[in-house]
């Protein structure tokens, strides 16, 4: 969504932030804007990673004062502070620092992320700004870094998308690419990748699961492995 105001970045139609932080009187109206301003970038486990300098120009404000309210938040038990880590190959990467990761806190005790809750897609902005990093086209995607562009890796792609698409819940690629590579070897099609694993994700749910991690599960499930 375009921003209505002249110079500031193009924004989100809706922010996520705590309901507590709301009945919170030691929080400050400068915190408030912090907070809904990183709620904007936040994926659906409330993870996320603006720069202070994005922030700031949302914001109107210079790094040092962004810095003293993402600190305050911190110490309040609203926001987490995440280690670095490496980017994973499915994430391109568009500045060359490295920027803050944050969690939202929704009771201030939440439990660290795991991997797919870290990694799982935040909506998209009706037109992308400066974000630091950006998702890329892993469904049909052929050119990124490593070893990618490999025929049998659209296989773990089509596994990662059918999880998605049956149950909701984000998975990644990587894991499942030995896996992959076994079954294209052996002929497997994208098609029945993703109807065997959209079967095996609606049984675990069926059974009160958790969907398939990788490829390889649903491989031994279905009994897709050649003897």
């Amino acid at each position: 969504m375009k921003s209505p105001f002249k110079d500031k970045p193009n924004i989100r139609r809706y922010s996520i932030l705590p309901a507590r932080l709301m009945q919170d009187e030691s929080v400050t109206r400068a915190e408030i804007r912090v907070m809904a301003c990183i709620g904007m970038y936040s994926n659906s486990y409330g993870i996320c990673w603006p720069s202070q300098t994005t922030i700031g120009r949302h914001l109107g404000h210079n790094r040092v004062w962004i810095s003293k309210q993402v600190s305050s938040l911190i110490k309040k038990g609203y926001l987490r502070k995440l280690k670095h880590k490496d980017y994973p190959r499915h994430v391109q990467r568009r500045s060359a620092g490295r920027t803050n990761r944050y969690q939202i806190l929704w009771e201030g005790n939440d439990p660290i992320p795991t991997r797919e809750q870290f990694w799982t897609p935040a909506p998209k902005f009706a037109v992308d700004d400066q974000d630091d990093v950006m998702p890329a086209n892993t469904d049909m995607q052929t050119g990124v870094q490593g070893d990618s562009g490999k025929d049998y890796q659209v296989l773990a792609q089509a596994f990662r998308s059918s999880v998605e698409r049956t149950s909701g819940v984000h998975r990644l690629a990587e894991p499942s690419y030995q896996a992959a590579k076994t079954l294209y070897d052996q002929g497997l099609t994208i098609d029945q990748v993703r109807d065997h694993t959209a079967a095996a994700t609606r049984d675990a749910l069926r059974n009160n699961r958790q969907p398939p991690l990788t490829l390889d599960q649903v491989a031994k499930w279905a009994g897709l492995y050649k003897k």
